[in-house]
Order: structure tokens, then sequence, then C-alpha cells
């Protein structure tokens, strides 16, 4: 059984942890104001300014994006809670370890910038890494001012700050990792950011076929016949996100470029070829008009390929919901009560999407460029 350890979401917690670090430096900002500002009217009385609490709540407060209709109350619970582990005589650093636990389940579970809440899964292990991550950047923030900038003043304050709130949101990163037990659904589910429109949608249609259609097989005993049905499911499965992934490739190519522009050159081009009388001039500038009329013939070839392979994607989908209706009312242990029967299921699918992905040798010759058009052709 093969593992994948799948990052999701990873500009969100870049952005997280950008914004935690200039939280925890403001607050160091901060700080160092209130020491300076405090100390004159009671020399006696030194502000104590815990790390372990400030810089932790002002990264949590920066880095977290509420759910509709959290905000206040998350910002409250945040600025609130992480303070009752400093109210009993824990040693150190267990007080500081609680409080990071606490801000981090809070920003995963309500401030995570999606539209749903954290899982309990993530709540707990990104919980459990920020409550080991803190102490360490405490002891970093440590070794900082003892051995480079010394102690409480505005450097020292920012960027042991800074320092703790970096190693706070370095916690919240295990709320962005999945381990899947199956590759070509961690692909699938990898699809689903990178996608958009129409294609998307099949790309998640694909997989939720892929799901049910697994489910349904792996409730048959184990069998030869059964491990062939999955390998075929899972080869369906991986030629439609791969043609998820070469639709969304050739589109970001032709959106990069607009036709109508080119085509527009092109006629600008011919014009001014026209109006002039040299006649080495006039050759060059057919000759530019005649180089990008073959750009529009190859974009053209892109644009039918495009097409062709959505197309491929409709037929693709469409194979593996005939795979999922295959299952419908047959019971796993009659499949499994005899192993060929599985296999002679795999092969049924497998001959279906053999002849399925097969491209026509016409449709090949389409992808070479063709004769420029009126607009673009050269006069002899």
């Amino acid at each position: 059984m093969a593992l994948s350890l799948q990052f999701l979401h990873r500009e969100e917690f870049e952005s997280r942890t950008f914004r935690a670090l200039g939280g925890g430096a403001c607050m160091g900002i901060f700080a160092a104001l209130a020491l300076r500002v405090w100390e004159p009217f009671t020399p006696i009385v030194r502000l104590t300014l815990e790390p372990g609490y400030f810089a932790v709540v002002a990264a949590a407060l920066a880095a977290a994006r509420p759910l509709k209709g959290y905000g206040l109350g998350l910002r409250a619970a945040l600025t609130v809670l992480p303070v009752f582990p400093f109210l009993f005589s824990a040693p150190h650093p267990l007080p500081q370890s609680l409080a990071a636990c606490i801000a981090a389940a809070l920003v995963t579970w309500l401030g995570n910038g999606r539209e749903a809440a954290g899982t309990s899964t993530a709540v707990a292990a990104s919980a459990a890494a920020a409550g080991i991550l803190a102490p360490v950047g405490l002891y970093v923030q440590q070794v900082l001012d003892a051995r480079f900038l010394g102690d409480m003043n505005l450097v020292s304050l920012v960027v042991g700050f800074a320092c703790v709130a970096l190693f706070w949101s370095i916690g919240t990163l295990p709320s962005h990792l999945v381990l899947h037990t199956d590759t070509v659904e961690a692909r699938g589910l990898a699809l689903g950011d990178s996608l958009k429109g129409e294609a998307q949608e099949l790309a998640a249609r694909a997989l939720g076929l892929y799901q049910q259609c697994k489910t349904a097989v792996l409730r048959m005993p184990a069998s030869t016949g059964r491990q062939e049905l999955v390998g075929v499911l899972e080869k369906m499965a991986s030629e439609s996100f791969s043609l998820a992934e070469a639709h969304a490739a050739l589109t970001a190519q032709l959106d990069s470029v607009v036709a109508h522009d080119v085509d527009a050159q092109v006629k600008e081009l011919r014009a001014r070829a026209a109006a002039i009388q040299d006649t080495i001039a006039r050759r060059q500038l057919e000759l530019a008009a005649s180089s990008l009329g073959e750009e529009l013939n190859h974009l053209d070839a892109l644009s039918r390929k495009r097409e062709r392979l959505f197309a491929q994607l409709h037929a693709q989908v469409a194979l593996l919901e005939r795979a999922r209706v295959s299952f419908i009312g047959v019971q796993g242990h009659e499949l499994g009560s005899k192993g060929e029967q599985a296999a002679q299921l795999a092969r049924r699918l497998k001959g279906l999407g053999d002849d399925s992905t097969q491209p026509p040798a016409p449709e090949d010759a389409q992808d070479t460029p063709r004769p420029t058009s009126e607009a673009t052709r050269l006069r002899s």
C-alpha cells in the first residue's frame, strides 16, 4: 500500500507565517515602548513581558482568518484563554507551551481562512506541534539575547518576539498535511486547487466515482480478480486526471496569448507592406506577417487539441460512471465467491477503457499546422 504525504493550501500557510512574524515583531516594538514609558514612573517595579504569552497571542491574532460570524469571539478567545496557564504555579516552560497549544488550536479550528472549521485531527496535531515548538522558540530567543542582542532593548525584543512567533506559526503546519494511503486519490485531491471551471468539476466527479467504485471493490473478498479490478480503476482515474492536467496546461498556454491581437498585428503588417514602395522593406514586412500567421495556425491547432482533450475527459468520466453502474445491484460476496467473476469484470472495464482512449488517426493529423488563411497568406 503506497503512502502519500500531501501539503494542502501551501499559500495559506506561507501567508499565515508572514502575518505571524509581523504580529510578533509589532508586539516587540510595543513591548519596548512600554518598558520605556513604564520604568521612569516605577523604577522599583519592572514590567514583565512574557514572550510565551505576548508573542504567541500577537502572532495568533495577526495570523487568524476567522470564519464568518466568529471574528469577534475568536479574537477575544485568543486574547483571554492563553493567559490561564500562567495563573497556576507550573514550571517553566509548561505555561508557555500550553498557551501556544491553545492559540494554535483556536486558529486551526476557527481561524484557518477557509469556509469550514478545522477537523479535530488537524486541531490536535497543530496544538501538539505548537506546544513543542514554542518552548524551542523561547530557547532560541534566550540564546540570541545572551550571545548577540543583549537584554530588553528594541532590537532584542523585536527579534525575540518574532522568533517565538515564527516557531509558533511553524507549529500550525500539521493542519496542512494529509497522509494518503492511495496515491491516485491524493492526486485527484491536489487537482482541486489547480483546476478551474468545468474541468475542475469533471476532475472532482472522476475522483468521487473512483472512490465509490473502489469502496465497492474493497468489499469483495480478497482475490487476484479483485486486485486486477482495483488496478483497472486506478488506471481509469489516473487517465482522467492526466487529461484534466493536460487540458489545464493548454488552457493556460492559450490564455496567455490573445489570438485577436495576433490577427490584428498580421493585418497591420500587411497593410504597411502594401503601402511601402521599397521592395526589400516590403518583403521583410511580409515575412513578419507570414511568421505571425503561422503562429495563428499553431494557436488554432492547440485550440482544437484542447477541445479534443476536453471531449476525452468527458468520455473518461463517463467511463468511470459506467464502471460505477456495473457495481449497482451486484453484491460483493457474489463477485467474490468466484475470483474469476471479478477478473472478468476487470477485463471488461479494461476493454472499455482501451476502446475509449484510442485516438483516431485523422484527429492527430489536425494538430499539424494547416496552410495559412487568406488573411495571412503571402502574395506571390
